[in-house]
């Protein structure tokens, strides 16, 4: 099973099952720090469902031990790992914002 279907089928099942047949479109936000990228997301939910999507990628907020808040350096990205780093210093900072995937809206026919 592909990666992105794997991320898919967890956003289809926040939709109840009584509801899933009246589905027209779904918003979904995906952190920049998300184990999939926002758009490989989109495209797997529309592949699989039908339903139109609309996705938004939310900017990562985070803080280092060196005083930078901010968002972070993305040093690689593959499938189910995100490499990164404080853009001041170098060092791993604790991420605030940006890891999750959030289903923000279902639209109904």
């Amino acid at each position: 099973m592909s990666h992105g279907i794997v991320f898919a089928r967890k956003i289809i099942e926040q939709v109840p099952d009584k509801d899933k047949e009246k589905v027209k479109e779904i918003e979904i936000e995906v952190g920049e720090l998300a184990e999939i990228g926002a758009e490989e997301l989109k495209k797997a939910v529309e592949d699989v469902t039908g339903w139109r999507v609309i996705v938004s990628e939310m900017p990562s907020e985070s803080q280092c031990d060196c005083g930078y808040v901010g968002r972070v350096r993305i040093r690689e990205r593959g499938h189910h790992i995100v490499l990164y780093d404080c853009p001041k210093c170098g060092s791993v900072p604790r991420v605030i914002v940006g890891q999750d995937i959030k289903l923000k809206k279902v639209v109904y026919y």
